[in-house]
């Protein structure tokens, strides 16, 4: 009777499960399983801990199948009941590496590159390497990713080596980005050979498998992630070794764009990363309230690095849009707009705006950032443009100009920022009201309320000068001089210090790394405020 081993079905996975099956013996079967992260084309840091091996483990349970072959990095660091990692084998090369069209790696990335990445920790390293690349979300298989990169959708994309040398695809020395630098996941390069725990014979044949010292080794690294709070959210990256009884770890934290690294060894996997985690912990923000004042789906990438950090968040939106009641005058300026012009989109609520308002658009369309790219793409329209930055300014000093006219489709209450630069490098611009922003305070309100009252001074988050003005309207101007306000630009601190007598904390640039350094910083003030200069 032969033995049925689980597995995703991409060819990443295969290739890894017939390894394990070829030290088996002849008797395998390999059986294809499809799971929820398969089927997902959510962004990963977004789906359920274990989407990509819970159809398995249920499988192993229910006995369809006899043994399970994971990724070690996509298995929760929790074991399953009644299942049990039989065997860890030998790891392959645990480094990341950057593929570039040209495939010339760190070196050969243009500047301002847009690089594709789904992990957090990625995306931290990557910017602490090259302070001016763009992280930006990216899924399919391995080679969907590099045909990606190929046809210029991104600059680069980082993938893990251990994943290409499996498939036979050829690396250079040279794009392995090196794991000080870029250190690996958790468990990166490693394979967990799963069986049932009762399974005592084929439980034996599996462990035949195991490499000792690799075992002892990922249980460090895992065992650290486990302490941390195991959270796909965490930006961490460790390494770890055993060697004549000791076990050496490496790690590394990002907390926004700050690095905290620890180094040590001890003489078992659970010291070792304990004292890991004591180290690394001190950077968290525990206790620390931090007030979000965008709706939850606008700050969702925030939200998930500061409560990885132990923060409290609160989501207390300071502002509402809604579609305009009569819409004619926006369909009209839009159906007007031809190929020589540019319909420039500065939010997810103006993409949402002019994707239903009815308007046959034959005009090219731009984007204030990636997400709001995304919002366009749902509505059936594709950005020729998109700013690094998600910000008017960043927006205004890129924007290719058309040879016709610019016509802003935003927010009846939006500044006027984006339209000066733009005339200011000789633009034709038309302003067009696409929806309506509303001052308003809704969400965690009375728990903002009694924490200012109580004297905890939290961290508040604004994202624009409207945002500004709902807190205030919402909870009184003497309540905002007893906060640690963070801003996300310049025209938004300003507002902040015309309304209250104290500094602002500016993030450096408007994205979730750059915003939870700023959070940080304010954390850290007590009687005095800084500045964070925005570059």
């Amino acid at each position: 009777m032969s033995v049925v081993i689980g597995t995703r079905g991409s060819a990443l996975a295969l290739a890894q499960t017939r390894l394990v099956a070829s030290r088996l013996g002849d008797d395998v079967e390999i059986r294809v399983l499809h799971t929820a992260g398969d089927r997902s084309e959510r962004p990963i840091r977004t789906l359920a801990d274990g989407a990509f091996v819970a159809t398995i483990e249920e499988a192993l349970l229910r006995r369809e199948i006899d043994i399970a072959v994971h990724s070690l990095k996509d298995l929760p660091t929790a074991e399953r009941e009644g299942l049990v990692v039989a065997a860890v084998p030998e790891r392959e090369d645990p480094r990341d590496v950057l593929v570039t069209a040209t495939r010339g790696g760190l070196s050969s990335l243009p500047a301002g590159a847009v690089v594709g990445t789904s992990s957090p920790r990625r995306a931290a390293f990557l910017r602490a390497l090259r302070r001016d690349a763009m992280t930006r979300e990216i899924r399919g298989n391995v080679d969907t990713r590099l045909r990606k990169v190929r046809e210029g959708e991104y600059d680069a994309a980082v993938l893990a080596l251990a994943g290409l040398r499996r498939l036979g695809v050829a690396v250079d020395e040279n794009e392995i980005l090196d794991a000080h630098a870029m250190p690996p996941a958790p468990g990166q390069g490693a394979l967990a050979v799963q069986c049932r725990a009762e399974d005592r014979a084929l439980r034996t044949r599996v462990e035949r498998l195991d490499d000792p010292d690799i075992h002892t080794a990922v249980r460090a690294e895992r065992a650290l992630l486990a302490t941390l709070g195991a959270s796909c959210a965490l930006r961490l990256g460790t390494l770890a070794s055993a060697d004549g009884g000791a076990i050496r770890l490496a790690a590394a934290f990002a907390v926004g764009e700050e690095i905290v690294r620890f180094e040590g060894s001890g003489p078992d996997p659970d010291s070792v990363a304990a004292a890991a985690a004591r180290a690394l912990s001190a950077s968290f923000l525990d206790g620390l309230t931090v007030v979000l004042t965008r709706e939850e789906e606008d700050d969702r990438e925030l939200a998930e690095d500061l409560q990885a950090l132990r923060a409290r968040v609160v989501i207390a939106p300071c502002i509402r849009t809604e579609p305009l009641a009569d819409r004619t005058v926006l369909r009209r300026a839009l159906a007007a707009a031809n190929s020589d012009d540019l319909v420039v989109v500065t939010s997810r609520a103006g993409a949402t705006a002019i994707g239903s308002c009815g308007a046959k658009i034959q005009a090219p369309v731009a984007a204030v950032g990636w997400a709001t790219a995304e919002q366009l793409r749902a509505c059936g329209l594709s950005p020729r443009f998109v700013a690094r930055e998600p910000s008017a300014v960043a927006l205004g000093k890129e924007l290719p100009l058309p040879r016709g006219a610019v016509l802003l489709a935003r927010s009846d209450r939006a500044t006027g920022d984006l339209p000066a630069i733009l005339r200011s490098r000789g633009a034709l611009v038309r302003e067009e009201v696409a929806y309506r922003t509303f001052v308003e305070m809704t969400g965690e309100v009375d728990f903002v309320r009694d924490a200012v009252a109580s004297g905890v001074r939290p961290v508040v988050v604004f994202a624009s000068p409207s945002a500004v003005e709902g807190f205030v309207k919402g909870i009184g101007v003497i309540a905002l001089g007893h906060v640690r306000p963070v801003a996300t630009g310049p025209t938004t601190a300003r507002r902040i210090a015309e309304l209250a007598d104290l500094a602002v904390t500016i993030a450096g640039s408007p994205d979730g790394l750059a915003l939870t350094s700023a959070v940080v910083a304010a954390s850290r003030e007590r009687e005095e405020r800084v500045f964070v200069d925005a570059r």
